[in-house]
């Protein structure tokens, strides 16, 4: 299709007209896929990251005032988002405290049975503290193994809101057994 006819597509949707808006969406989101799964290799992670384009896209349509074509700038909110979503997962990585090797390098390994029952305690405590939705959330996650899209399926939820409540469930856990095991290790 060509620009000047998914602009005008672009110029009804800011007016609030859903169909237009269903025809920009239907007519440019595959070639957003293509980018998006180009550079995650990940069909979800693909899908996730065109949704939340479009779903900015409706949100903050009266504000976007795009001085090309509107299919250049879709392409680069792909782009930010995945640069976004990159920096936020190598932020992730950088984060992450590999508490079994830590148990390896600072206990002879008559103490590590003990320090990894203390450790298992210790996440079920934290789970348990979880609020009701965040624990359940995390429980069909971790225990049964399920996606974030068959949580959602199952709860009948959005899928960014299971994937946020599982961030923050997760992140809530690791800050609470980093600070415990710091202070198991300075008791031994």
């Amino acid at each position: 299709m060509s620009g000047s006819i998914l602009d005008e597509l672009f110029e009804h949707s800011k007016a609030g007209d859903s169909v237009a808006f269903t025809s920009l969406y239907r007519d440019t989101w595959q070639k957003l896929y293509q980018l998006a799964f180009r550079k995650t290799q990940d069909e979800e992670e693909a899908k996730d990251i065109v949704q939340d384009i479009y779903i900015q896209l409706w949100q903050k349509k009266e504000n976007i005032h795009i001085q090309g074509s509107v299919e250049a700038y879709l392409y680069s909110m792909t782009k930010y988002e995945l640069v976004r979503r990159m920096q936020r997962s190598l932020k992730d990585e950088a984060h992450r405290f590999d508490y079994r090797q830590l148990i390896d390098t600072l206990t002879h390994a008559d103490d590590q049975q003990l320090f990894a029952e203390e450790l298992e305690a210790q996440l079920k405590k934290e789970v348990d503290a979880l609020p009701t939705k965040q624990q359940h959330i995390y429980r069909l996650h971790q225990e049964d193994n399920l996606s974030t899209e068959e949580i959602a399926q199952e709860l009948g939820l959005a899928e960014q809101t299971v994937k946020n409540q599982l961030g923050h469930a997760k992140r809530k856990i690791r800050l609470a057994i980093k600070d415990h095991m710091l202070s198991v290790i300075f008791f031994f």
